[in-house]
């Protein structure tokens, strides 16, 4: 049984908020400061500050303070590592390979920076609209610690079901931020949308809630899925049957918010493009609005990290290789072994573990692009990389996810779990005999056994080889 509206109430206080910057919430503004940023010539030994000031005239920015680019950073054109620690070393962070897509449209026409592809723009600004999460990536005072919230996906859901379920199309300002933008998690919507829909009285923080929060602001400035007034909030009727189309129809949400939890996988969800193929700029036109046959759409997965079938790496090593690694900050990996899996039912087949492939990445920028089983081993030299072709591999597979952190409190999917082989090294491993198997687990424990102690996972030999049904 749910708490009623009033106890909801008393459980908030002039904090509980979705936290956003009050700085410049202009997107394209902060695309502009990325491009500044991925100009900076030998940026681990510049005075970031300086150049900014100095150069910030180039491209028409306003502000000369440089920490204008926390929103470039907030909207993944620039990375943040950690994210919700106030500052940082710019020196350290780099473009996303986001901003590199949007730094392709930009060409130089009469001396003036112009976008060649105004619809691709409209459709990668949309995206990383939509990817913006709540705890925000810099929250100074940690308000949000425990927010885990899409927020422009969430608002339009909870609206969504208001107007299904209830036939409310219109909800005020005052609910909005009581109700919805106080929420922590996807569990929480139900609630949400059941105390607006019985009219619940108003938080007594709601004037200290529109003026700490922008997230508002942000999403009016940049999309145009709602219709937003000072005292009401509607889904815009131009987009809505064109993105729940489009969008909603076609992703396991609950499970997006899930993956999400850790901050290694929000980083690769919000540095790389995928492919949400959506504007919610441009009206759509009327061809795009709606599906042909909505019955045959299956809710697929948002993220793009492969299923953890330790017999099929093909796609996840392709999309290990095809990050760049000129676009990482190897810190975001910290701690990545101290966050608890997602739940799975494994009643239902199609929901396996995810592997995240940044983390693969970094394992093989560790190794220096060699096999660590061997770095003799020779491979071919990787057409995106332009190095030694390796392929990372979890030795203790991330299909007993659950089963690991149940008895040692460790997620598998780490840097210190993955090592870097040659593709030799891993298809003996996969497709060996039972002898070459256990050779190969044997060699690869002791490369692991000091990274394994770093972070307290004590699991032994023998532990791994049953694993594998090896002695």
């Amino acid at each position: 049984m749910k708490n009623s509206a009033e106890e909801y109430l008393k459980t908030l206080n002039d904090k509980s908020v979705w936290v956003f910057t009050k700085q410049e919430t202009d997107f394209n503004t902060s695309v502009l400061a990325a491009k500044l940023f991925n100009e900076i010539p030998d940026i681990e030994n510049t005075n970031i500050e300086q150049y900014f000031s100095e150069h910030h005239d180039d491209y028409g920015i306003e502000t000369d303070r440089h920490r204008m680019m926390v929103i470039p950073q907030l909207f993944g054109l620039i990375t943040k590592t950690p994210f919700y620690q106030r500052g940082g070393q710019y020196n350290k962070e780099r473009s996303t390979a986001v901003f590199d897509e949007f730094n392709k449209l930009f060409v130089n026409k009469n001396g003036t920076q112009t976008i060649s592809d105004l619809k691709k723009y409209n459709e990668l600004k949309t995206e990383q609209i939509l990817k913006l999460k709540i705890h925000a990536i810099i929250d100074t005072a940690n308000n949000n610690e425990n927010y885990d919230v899409l927020p422009v996906i969430y608002i339009y859901k909870v609206l969504k079901d208001l107007q299904v379920k209830y036939d409310i199309n219109e909800i005020s300002m005052n609910h909005l931020y009581t109700y919805i933008m106080t929420c922590k998690n996807y569990k929480d919507l139900d609630n949400a949308v059941e105390y607006i829909k019985d009219d619940g009285p108003i938080s007594k923080y709601v004037s200290i809630y529109k003026g700490n929060s922008r997230i508002i602001t942000c999403i009016k400035k940049n999309i145009n899925l709602f219709n937003i007034t000072s005292n009401s909030i509607s889904i815009n009727p131009e987009f809505d049957e064109y993105f729940y189309n489009n969008f909603f129809a076609k992703y396991d949400l609950s499970e997006l918010n899930d993956i999400l939890m850790r901050d290694v996988d929000y980083a690769y969800f919000l540095y790389n493009v995928q492919d949400f193929n959506i504007n919610l700029i441009d009206s759509p036109s009327p061809e795009l609005v709606k599906i042909i046959n909505i019955s045959e759409v299956h809710p697929k997965e948002v993220i793009k990290v492969e299923t953890s079938d330790i017999e099929n790496d093909d796609d996840y090593e392709e999309k290990v290789d095809s990050i760049n690694e000129n676009n990482i900050n190897k810190d975001v990996a910290i701690g990545a072994h101290k966050i608890s899996p997602i739940s799975i039912d494994k009643t239902k087949i199609s929901k396996k573990y995810k592997r995240n492939p940044l983390l693969g990445k970094i394992a093989i920028q560790n190794a220096y692009y060699c096999c660590e089983r061997d770095e003799k081993h020779k491979t071919f030299i990787s057409a995106k990389t332009h190095k030694n072709f390796m392929e990372a591999h979890h030795l203790v597979p991330v299909m007993y996810q659950q089963e690991i952190w149940d008895k040692f409190g460790i997620n598998v999917d780490c840097v210190e779990n993955i090592i870097s082989l040659c593709p030799t090294c891993h298809r003996a491993f996969h497709n060996g005999t039972k002898e070459v198997k256990a050779s190969i687990i044997e060699d690869i424990y002791k490369k692991l056994v000091p990274r394994y102690k770093s972070i307290g996972f004590d699991i032994t030999l023998d532990e791994v080889k049953k694993l594998y049904k090896v002695k």
